[in-house]
């Protein structure tokens, strides 16, 4: 399995084994996960929205956005321990549209173009995809993954990931963007993508 993460500025994030499910093993092939974090950091203003004329994968659906939202609530009910340190609960976060619409568009290009990365096609990152959006941040973030086929998979893949994690249990956050796609002929098959933010 393939973890990467890095954050653009230092930043205090927040996330005990209590949070994680012992359920849902790795399918086949392994599935790749990475986040980024960003704070107070001026927009590198508008990029181009991706043609995504005659895609054929599918979206999340809101049962899936609801699903993924009330997994990361739980983990942020309690404390919750990423990599070695122990986070303290933290508050729910709210669904966003405009986080939901840059985090599916997002989704849809990873799995319609197979590829895996926070770097959009038209060299995008996430808070340039929020932004274009009208999501007006002060603390962006983004967790991605591919290879899960379930929500509650793909949320416990997060928690035991110690960069996803933080992000999950950031104090910073407060609003979140649920995206999903499915393409057949790509190399995971599903693709996710959790926006994070706190509007300026």
């Amino acid at each position: 399995m393939k973890f990467t993460y890095y954050f653009g500025v230092a930043a205090v994030l927040f996330a005990t084994a209590a949070c994680q499910s012992d359920r849902e093993s790795v399918q086949s092939p392994a599935p790749v996960m990475s986040s980024v974090y960003n704070e107070d950091v001026t927009s590198t203003g508008s990029v181009a929205t991706p043609d995504l004329a005659g895609a054929r994968a599918a979206l999340a659906t809101t049962t899936q956005q609801q699903e993924v939202l009330s997994y990361i609530n739980q983990a942020r009910s309690m404390p919750c321990k990423c990599g070695t340190t122990t986070y303290p609960a933290v508050p729910a976060l709210t669904l966003d549209s405009q986080l939901n619409s840059a985090s599916d568009k997002f989704a849809l290009d990873l799995a319609t173009y197979n590829y895996f990365s926070h770097t959009g096609r038209d060299g995008s990152q996430p808070w340039d995809r929020m932004t274009r959006e009208g999501y007006v941040w002060r603390a962006a973030g983004e967790n991605i993954a591919a290879g899960y086929s379930t929500t509650r998979a793909v949320v416990d893949g997060w928690l035991k990931s110690e960069g996803h994690c933080k992000n999950i249990m950031s104090a910073n956050f407060k609003n979140v963007g649920v995206g999903y796609a499915y393409s057949a002929s790509s190399t995971y098959k599903h693709y996710w993508v959790t926006d994070f933010g706190t509007r300026r």
